[in-house]
């Protein structure tokens, strides 16, 4: 990340945000935890500075301000959850909560539920290159249905890529 605009004093960010911007971090290695309120409250600020051209935002995390919501409250199934963090667990290997353009009638945001990931046991080997090239062709990761992050495709081929280090990967080289 890159503090770029002078109208928007460097002074005025957030500590966190300064020493991401200080340490050459962005959102896809960030200091704090995936889910915890701290990369929350990161993600909203450089969303925000991202949004009035305030920062220069470089591979994955351009596409993640522009696209995702992390840590966004939502609700599934009547309990509280986070839009845009994946994490262990589900049905599947990994399960992320998506917005599913509805509310209810508190006027909460209803999140529908994605898992994906072999529920068998097998491990990640997306850091074997080998291994990382085949998984990439057989799920055909370059189609057009493997961009949309409302589809388990997307994040099976590119979670690793935006979340690798707060998933517990060994890389976060995308397949």
């Amino acid at each position: 990340m890159k503090f770029i605009k002078t109208f928007e004093a460097f002074d005025s960010v957030s500590p966190a945000l300064k020493a991401h911007i200080e340490e050459g971090l962005d959102l896809t290695n960030s200091f704090f935890r995936l889910g915890s309120e701290a990369y929350t409250q990161l993600f909203e600020e450089v969303k925000e500075y991202w949004e009035k051209d305030n920062i220069i935002l470089k591979g994955p995390s351009g596409w993640m301000a522009k696209n995702l919501n992390v840590g966004k409250k939502a609700v599934y199934d009547g309990r509280e959850v986070e839009l845009d963090t994946p994490a262990r667990g589900g049905g599947k290997k990994f399960v992320v909560y998506r917005d599913s353009g509805k509310t209810d009638e508190e006027g909460r945001i209803v999140a529908k539920k994605i898992e994906w990931g072999d529920s068998t046991g097998l491990s990640i080997k997306n850091g074997d290159p080998a291994a990382a090239a085949s998984f990439w062709a057989r799920q055909q990761c370059e189609s057009a249905g493997k961009k949309d992050p409302d589809t388990a495709g997307f994040w099976a081929c590119y979670a690793p890529t935006l979340f690798g280090k707060q998933l517990g990967l060994k890389s976060d080289a995308p397949w």
